[in-house]
């Protein structure tokens, strides 16, 4: 059973895709309609001077208490992880961007479109806005994800070449030692090559004189 769950959270993390919302400049997001499955983030990149909030259709421009990025300056990057597929209405709050057009879906329902949103925000008189951040992390999954990746890879690329050194070390040091056994060895067999003619010279001589001391004493005896 662990293992099928830890291979399903796998297979949702690889299948996971990341949308890019563009916030400004204008009173526009772009796409203004999207649809994202569960586990799916949803990085809105913004423009100077807008926010991301909230809030139902039957109510716009008013903020449900679920998204909320605070205003965030130009290249900031506000990422919202999708936990189920039922329609998100997002609206900025900032004084009169949300009735003047300023608001996009998450998985539109059948029926309702942004446009149908959009009108009805146009007769609201005002908007809620936040004063806290919730719902969404202020920064890239994707990059975050990709920075520790890179990270690994580099670790493991360092381990590998000091293998490889230690592996250069090891065959440098067994090729010395084996030259230098190598050598010590042929010289130990050559010196002991040369020492064995001369020991067998000797021997030979010897044998011979204790052969002509017996002859002599025999001559003597005779005598």
């Amino acid at each position: 059973m662990k293992y099928t769950l830890a291979a399903s959270y796998l297979l949702a993390l690889v299948a996971a895709e990341t949308h890019q919302v563009t916030v400004g400049p204008g009173l526009s997001y772009t796409p203004d309609s999207l649809t994202a499955a569960e586990g799916d983030v949803v990085e809105f990149t913004f423009g100077q001077g807008h926010d991301v909030v909230s809030g139902k259709f039957d109510q716009p421009c008013q903020y449900d208490g679920t998204i909320s990025s605070g205003q965030l300056g130009d290249g900031e990057v506000f990422s919202v992880t999708i936990n189920s597929t039922d329609p998100i209405w997002i609206y900025c709050s900032v004084p009169r961007h949300c009735q003047g057009g300023m608001a996009l879906v998450i998985n539109p329902p059948s029926g309702r479109t942004i446009d149908d949103y959009k009108s009805a925000a146009s007769n609201t008189d005002s908007s809620t806005t936040p004063n806290s951040v919730s719902g969404g992390v202020v920064g890239s999954v994707s990059s975050q994800s990709s920075g520790s990746s890179s990270s690994g890879s580099s670790t493991t690329a360092s381990s590998g070449s000091a293998a490889s050194s230690s592996s250069s070390s090891g065959g440098s040091s067994a090729e010395s030692t084996a030259s230098t056994s190598g050598s010590s060895s042929a010289s130990s067999t050559a010196s002991a090559s040369t020492a064995t003619p001369t020991g067998g010279a000797g021997n030979v001589l010897a044998n011979l004189g204790l052969v002509g001391g017996a002859i002599f004493a025999g001559i003597a005896f005779l005598a």
